[in-house]
């Protein structure tokens, strides 16, 4: 995670050159998007960026101050929202999906293991309901590197070897209602 010396200013806090035009730094960026943007474009942008280390959590918060009183809330929840655990930007909407149909804050990347077995790590889990819910796009079962040196059928097969668990793909995200439909069917409580 970046630190900062006293007395030194963090490089995600410094405007930067690009293409020749001077810009604001990364964390004014992400400050103004989040006080204009919806939390569905906002949230993934600060994951990446925590998730990356480019910037911390305390320096999105201290840009709070640059940002107009009319957007700040707007912009707080943003900020507050952002996690170093998402693991795609599908899994941050999936996160904002959550807050906006009042869920119980999930747990990010748990890993359930038993001794001798391989582990499993899931996208959620809502320890109060005892459910798992992944988000699922195409590279999971067609990317080299998250495949691990498995096939795509083994992939499948070890899926199918774990409990049933709340599967959400790019299109449920886009409508809210499937989101909350699937979500409810397993147990999950929302507002």
């Amino acid at each position: 995670m970046p630190t900062e010396t006293p007395g030194e200013q963090h490089p995600s806090t410094l405007p930067v050159e690009f293409v020749g035009a001077r810009v604001t730094s990364l964390v004014r960026t992400l400050a103004d998007v989040a006080s204009t943007a919806p939390w569905l474009a906002s949230v993934p942008m600060i994951d990446a960026a925590l998730g990356r280390g480019a910037t911390t959590p305390a320096l999105l918060r201290a840009a709070l101050d640059r940002v107009a009183p009319q957007a700040h809330a707007r912009a707080r929840v943003a900020l507050e929202m952002g996690s170093a655990l998402s693991g795609s930007p599908a899994e941050s909407v999936a996160r904002v999906r959550f807050r906006q149909l009042g869920t119980p804050e999930p747990v990010q990347q748990h890993e359930f293991s038993r001794p001798g077995e391989q582990r499993a790590v899931v996208d959620f889990w809502f320890p109060d309901q005892g459910v798992v819910v992944e988000v699922d796009g195409r590279a999971k079962y067609e990317d080299p590197q998250m495949l691990g040196g498995i096939s795509t059928a083994d992939a499948h097969w070890r899926e199918k070897q774990r409990e049933d668990f709340v599967r959400l793909t790019w299109a449920d995200l886009t409508d809210p209602e499937m989101v909350r439909a699937k979500l409810t069917q397993a147990g999950i409580p929302c507002r």
